[in-house]
C-alpha cells in the first residue's frame, strides 16, 4: 500500500514540478507576456507566487474544517513550525533563484544542475535515520555527473564553436545556493512531519510555511531598495569601463546614455562619477541605472508588487497552483525516508528537453541524452527497493 501511495503522488509531483519550470520560464519571456520588457524582478513574482500557493492553502483549510476537522489540527506545536520557518526562509532563496535562471537559460540547460544535491541525500539518510548507504548509490552518483558533462561533449571534443550549454558565474552562484536551500528543505521536511502534532495535515502545514515565506519575501522587498539605495547601489562612483557599457550603457536608449555620460568620466580603463551632482540629477541617474538591472543582488527585489505589466504575474499565480499542489505532496510523502523517495520526484527532467521542442527551442541530442542520464543516475539509488522496505518515520511529538 506504501508504494502505491508514493507511486500516486510522485506522479502528481512531476506533473507540479515540471510545470513549475515551464510557468517560470514563460513568465520570463516577453515572447508570452505580450512583447514588452518584463520589467517585474524576481522578488516581486517570488511574491506573487507565495500570496497564491498561500491563498490556495487557506482554500484548502477551510474546505477541511468546513468538512470537520478541528481547529487544533492546524497548529503543528513549536518544534514543527521551527523547522517550517526554516524553510520559509530558504524557500524565499531558492524560488527567486528560480525566477532569475529563466531570463537567461531555458529550464533543460539549468534543471539537472539545481538537483544534483539529490545523489547526496542518501549520506544525508545515513546520517540522520542511520539508512545504508549501498553501491547503487555510488552508482547513481557517477551517473549524475557523467549526465551533467553530456551536453558540453561538442564544445569539449572541438565539434561546436560555442559552449550553448555554458553558465555564467551568477548562474552558478544560484545553482550552488538552490542546491543548498532544496537539500536543507528535503531533510526539514522530514523533520517538520515528524515533529508535528499528531493529526496535523499536509494542508495546515503548507499554509504555515507560506504565512512565513509572505512575511520574509514582503519583508525583502520593502527593505532591501531602502539599503541598497543608502548604499548608493545603483550609483557607483568607480566602475570597470567594460562592465559599465555592458550592463548599463548598452541596455539604455540614446537619450539615457548621453544622460549618463554627462556625469560619468571614462578614464583609462574605468568610469568615473563627476564631484558634483544635484540631487535631481542623483536620483535619475539611480533610476536609469536600476532600470538595467546593473546591481545583481539589489535589482532582485526592485519593483512595486502592482506592476505595469500583468501577464508575467498570471503566469506566476499559475505557478503558485501548480507549487501548492506538489508541496502537499511533499508534506504527505515526507513521512517516509527522504531518500527512498525523493529521487523519483524528477523524472520529468528526462522530459524537459521534448517539452522545451514544443516550445521551438533549439534542444540537442546531447542535451536529451544528458537529462536522460542525470535522471537515471538520480532513481538508481533507490531502484533496490525490493531489500528495504518503506516505512514511515516515527514520530517524535
Amino acid at each position: 500500500m506504501e508504494w502505491i501511495i508514493i507511486i500516486l503522488w510522485l506522479s502528481i509531483i512531476n506533473g507540479g514540478l515540471g510545470g513549475q519550470y515551464v510557468l517560470n520560464w514563460m513568465a520570463n519571456q516577453p515572447k508570452y507576456t505580450g512583447g514588452e520588457p518584463i520589467n517585474v524582478s524576481p522578488g516581486v513574482m517570488t511574491w506573487w507566487r507565495e500570496i497564491s500557493k498561500l491563498l490556495w492553502a487557506v482554500v484548502a483549510v477551510i474546505i477541511e474544517v468546513t468538512r470537520g476537522k478541528k481547529i487544533k489540527f492546524l497548529w503543528p506545536g513549536f518544534i514543527s513550525l521551527s523547522t517550517i520557518i526554516i524553510c520559509a526562509f530558504t524557500g524565499v532563496i531558492e524560488n527567486i533563484g528560480f525566477f532569475y535562471l529563466p531570463r537567461n537559460y531555458s529550464p533543460h540547460i539549468f534543471a539537472p544542475y539545481v538537483n544534483v544535491y539529490l545523489a547526496f541525500l542518501p549520506f544525508f539518510g545515513k546520517v540522520m535515520f542511520d539508512a545504508p548507504i549501498r553501491k547503487e548509490h555510488w552508482l547513481g552518483i557517477s551517473l549524475v555527473i557523467a549526465g551533467l558533462a553530456v551536453p558540453h561533449i561538442p564544445y569539449l571534443l572541438g565539434f561546436a564553436n560555442e559552449n550553448t550549454n555554458a553558465l555564467d558565474t551568477n548562474a552558478i552562484i544560484w545553482i550552488v545556493i538552490i542546491n543548498g536551500c532544496l537539500l536543507s528543505q528535503q531533510v526539514l521536511n522530514n523533520k517538520t512531519v515528524q515533529t508535528a502534532k499528531i493529526g496535523v495535515g499536509p494542508n495546515a502545514l503548507v499554509m504555515w510555511r507560506e504565512i512565513w515565506k509572505m512575511i520574509f519575501i514582503s519583508a525583502a522587498i520593502l527593505i532591501m531598495p531602502v539599503i541598497g539605495n543608502l548604499m548608493n547601489a545603483n550609483m557607483p562612483q568607480t566602475v570597470s569601463a567594460k562592465k559599465f557599457e555592458e550592463r548599463v550603457l548598452n541596455r539604455v536608449d540614446q537619450n539615457k546614455k548621453e544622460y549618463l555620460l554627462n556625469y560619468y568620466s571614462k578614464s583609462d580603463k574605468s568610469y568615473n562619477l563627476n564631484n558634483e551632482v544635484s540631487k535631481k540629477d542623483e536620483q535619475n541617474i539611480k533610476e536609469i541605472i536600476k532600470s538595467t538591472e546593473y546591481h545583481h543582488f539589489f535589482s532582485l527585489f526592485d519593483g512595486s508588487i502592482i506592476p505595469n505589466n500583468w501577464l508575467p504575474i498570471l503566469f506566476v499565480i499559475a505557478a503558485g497552483l501548480t507549487g501548492y499542489i506538489y508541496s502537499f505532496g511533499f508534506f504527505n510523502l515526507s513521512r517516509f525516508a527522504a531518500h527512498f523517495w525523493v529521487p523519483y520526484t524528477n523524472v520529468y527532467l528526462a522530459l524537459l528537453p521534448f517539452i522545451m521542442l514544443l516550445f521551438g527551442k533549439d534542444v540537442t541530442a546531447f542535451q536529451i541524452a544528458g537529462a536522460v542520464v542525470v535522471t537515471a543516475g538520480l532513481m538508481v539509488g533507490v531502484m533496490d527497493y525490493s531489500k528495504n522496505k518503506v516505512i514511515e518515520i516515527k514520530k517524535h511529538n
